[in-house]
């Protein structure tokens, strides 16, 4: 069984892992070395910010309590995906036509580039985005407390609350070292979506290895997985139809609007033709990463102690068989669901806080003062992104102390 001191050290080896991905994607790209940057197979992997800490570890925990209800969190996307890319595209051009660079941007362009909605859009994202951020920072210190209480140790507020502090520090530091390097015209950040794409594929492979592990390894096979899912509790077909068309309807719509989807999908674009890949590519990651959350969840419930936390079946389940090697892997896929999804989201936030609130004040202010020097402006757009990244992941830390 691994120590937890053990995975910490993976953990770091991974970050470490992740910064050179990353250093290596930024200083290709600087030297002018991008084309492979720019591959839609990169592209459609990026889009796996979608699939969050929740998507990783919730939606077992939601197949365990409402049954097949947590397929509309997949269904949206692959109808956008599959049947609306033309809009995508259409978004794409517009965003390249425009330069538009998040979605406060682009409703605010669409009202003669008014200050006033930028502000407001910037300001509804960045609340609305702080639980979400909190969440991510939960699911990570839970998952270092599963490992925690292997050893005996019962982690109190006080472990949880530092784990959480830590991660968010690392965030800042990545977040800012790769996201604020320099300023791009285009907003585009090789360095961070190609580190997305490395976490996507981690993600992906661990889910999958959970869920062959658990079909094959303790259920028998596929056809003693069926007998055992019809023999469960779980109703997966009592379903209301009105309620699922709602999550359908929202789930697709958060897939365009939300800040960080927006960033990926449109800013971070290079080239429309991606989207022609995106669009069977992505709903197939998506398929990969729903088709074994019912037998997880199934075999969770027969296997663990009742009152036990199905949200985290994906990495309780693999060391209640003495995977420790598998549940260090299936960590590894929450660490990149939750990571990516705040790395994104505090790039994409900041970008809106930085370009509709504190340039425009700051503009205002010197406008009175003295004539405004373009390295002025430089200045105080990176220092005002790096200073916004670390206050977002602040107010997403202090909404998740609000959560323990």
């Amino acid at each position: 069984m691994m120590s937890f001191n053990a995975l910490v050290v993976v953990s770091m080896c991974y970050v470490t892992l992740l910064f050179a991905v990353a250093y290596l994607a930024e200083r290709r790209a600087a030297e002018g070395h991008s084309n492979w940057l720019h591959s839609p197979w990169i592209y459609t992997l990026s889009l796996s910010i979608y699939c969050t800490a929740w998507t990783f570890y919730g939606a077992v925990g939601y197949a365990a309590r409402s049954g097949l209800e947590f397929v509309t969190i997949y269904l949206g996307p692959t109808l956008v995906m599959v049947g609306w890319w033309w809009i995508l595209r259409r978004l794409v051009r517009i965003g390249r036509a425009q330069r538009v660079t998040s979605i406060a941007d682009l409703i605010s362009s669409r009202f003669g580039k008014s200050t006033q909605i930028g502000m407001i859009v910037t300001v509804i994202s960045v609340i609305a985005g702080t639980p979400y951020i909190a969440l991510q920072l939960q699911s990570v210190t839970l998952s270092f407390a599963v490992f925690a209480q292997l050893e005996g140790a019962s982690w109190q507020q006080a472990e949880l609350t530092l784990t959480a502090m830590w991660v968010a520090i690392g965030l800042v530091v990545f977040t800012v070292l790769f996201g604020t390097r320099n300023l791009n015209a285009n907003e585009r950040h090789h360095g961070i979506v190609m580190a997305i794409a490395v976490e996507a594929v981690v993600k992906l492979l661990a889910l999958v290895a959970v869920g062959v592990f658990v079909v094959w390894g303790v259920a028998g096979g596929p056809g003693a997985m069926m007998a055992r899912i019809d023999a469960s509790d779980i109703v997966l077909w009592d379903q209301d139809g009105s309620r699922w068309i709602s999550l359908i309807f929202l789930s697709a719509a958060a897939f365009i609007c939300l800040p960080r989807m927006f960033q990926v999908l449109v800013v971070e674009n290079a080239d429309e033709r991606h989207l022609h890949v995106a669009s069977w590519a992505f709903p197939l990651y998506l398929f990969l990463m729903s088709l074994f959350v019912v037998p997880i969840a199934v075999v969770g419930l027969d296997l663990l102690p009742a009152g036990s936390n199905p949200d985290l079946f994906v990495l309780t389940v693999p060391l209640s068989q003495g995977q420790s090697g598998l549940a260090v892997l299936s960590f590894l896929g929450g660490f990149s669901s939750a990571t990516s999804m705040v790395i994104v989201a505090t790039i994409a936030l900041a970008t809106m806080v930085s370009n509709h609130i504190v340039v425009p004040l700051w503009l205002k202010r010197q406008a009175h003062e003295q004539a405004v020097m373009s390295g002025d402006v430089r200045y105080v757009i990176l220092l005002s992104r790096r200073l916004s990244i670390a206050g977002i992941l602040a107010l997403g830390f202090f909404y998740y102390l609000s959560l323990i």
